[in-house]
């Protein structure tokens, strides 16, 4: 009998192969910015608005955790196409709202006579299990949702899915299992909070972002706690770290160029200047 990585290398190197010739995905409306970073780091945003290299590349054990969330993710969303019928991968522009934003929402459904907004996240064993034990969704994952309801006039309501990817720790969930969570966009739901009046926040936060980029400077590293408390990051913890705090740059792929530009203060001179040499190193 003979042992063999074969399959595993194939596996490995189609994975890679594969990210690294779709990169990333252009803007759904040709806009700066996407909805999907809502509640990201001010700096991140910048750094993918102005198309910057990343320092950083995806394991693949990540790869292979983002392409069996994407086959989960197309299965619900044609199944409940196939039930409910509704418009799907829809294109949202936030541009007349006075800032370059857009994305593509999961789905806009009519359901017991309500207008949803379809927001479906695909969650690993940890976050699903928070979600499910808190009984609220992510803010962040709101946050990106009711920014595609603010441009789709008729929704009256989110409709939040988390799907398990795997099983939970002592089968406190299966693979499979979902969590849903229908929101009236007037709703109080985080400390008061509505989640209209949270996309005008992150709206104000993109609207930053444009005027920092417009006068050829990056934005200061702001980055957002779960209860989208804003904090300086003074010195971030390495890419990939264990732990260490705030954890969003532990897995943010221009890591490196931000701790070389400072966290404040930098033109898109300097800031291009450090990712030419950082990302031309990762790749000698």
């Amino acid at each position: 009998m003979q042992y063999s990585n074969t399959a595993r290398e194939s596996f490995e190197r189609f994975l890679a192969d594969d990210n690294e010739e779709n990169g990333a995905k252009p803007t759904a409306a040709g806009t700066l910015m996407r909805c999907s970073d809502a509640l990201n780091c001010l700096r991140q945003r910048g750094f993918a608005a102005a198309k910057f290299p990343e320092a950083h590349s995806f394991d693949t054990s990540t790869l292979i955790s983002f392409s069996l969330g994407t086959s989960m993710h197309e299965l619900l969303q044609n199944a409940i196409g196939h039930v409910y019928g509704g418009e799907y991968e829809k294109v949202v522009d936030l541009s007349p709202l006075g800032v370059s934003l857009s994305g593509s929402s999961d789905g806009v459904v009519e359901v017991d006579g309500q207008t949803r907004l379809l927001e479906i996240k695909t969650m690993g064993s940890y976050p699903f299990k928070i979600a499910k034990e808190t009984g609220i969704p992510k803010r962040q994952h709101v946050a990106q949702a009711a920014l595609y309801a603010m441009g789709t006039p008729e929704v009256t309501h989110l409709w939040m899915v988390y799907l398990a990817k795997e099983s939970g720790f002592r089968g406190a969930h299966k693979a499979g299992d979902m969590l849903e969570f229908v929101i009236e966009l007037d709703e109080e739901l985080f400390d008061g909070f509505t989640p209209r009046q949270i996309a005008e926040q992150e709206l104000d936060n993109f609207r930053s972002v444009q005027q920092s980029l417009s006068e050829e400077m990056l934005p200061d590293a702001v980055v957002f706690d779960d209860n989208g408390v804003d904090m300086l990051v003074e010195k971030p913890p390495a890419y990939g770290a264990g732990k260490g705090q705030p954890w969003n740059c532990r897995y943010c792929r221009y890591q490196s160029i931000c701790e070389a530009c400072g966290p404040t203060e930098v033109s898109l001179q300097t800031a291009k200047v450090h990712a030419g040499w950082l990302t031309e190193e990762e790749t000698v």
